[in-house]
């Protein structure tokens, strides 16, 4: 039982190194990003408003958290925070493949 804690944690720490903020992008044949075409894909992808929701998610979670009596509501509120980021990492890196990036 007390590996499940440990696999949440690592886990969380790959997705928060992996996933920054400042993504870098590159063409899909592996050359470097126009930034002009960039910011045309990242506004037609809506990034900002993407990632700006994964921080109110991430402020809801801490919310959560604090407010918890038990372990098993405070993983809870941990899962669905992590089930909220994978999905918006996802709809990102489809919405930038079509752009014809990729991270």
């Amino acid at each position: 039982m007390k590996l499940l804690p440990i696999i949440t944690i690592a886990l969380t720490l790959t997705l928060l190194g992996g996933c920054q903020q400042s993504l870098k992008w590159m063409r899909l044949d592996g050359s470097s990003a126009d930034e002009a075409r960039l910011e045309q894909a990242r506004k037609a992808c809506r990034i900002d408003i993407k990632l700006a929701g994964v921080e109110r998610a991430e402020a809801e979670r801490d919310e959560k958290i604090k407010k918890s009596s038990t372990n098993q509501s405070k993983m809870l509120a941990k899962e669905d925070y992590d089930s909220i980021r994978r999905q918006v990492y996802r709809e990102i890196d489809t919405c930038m493949n079509k752009q014809g990036y990729k991270r």
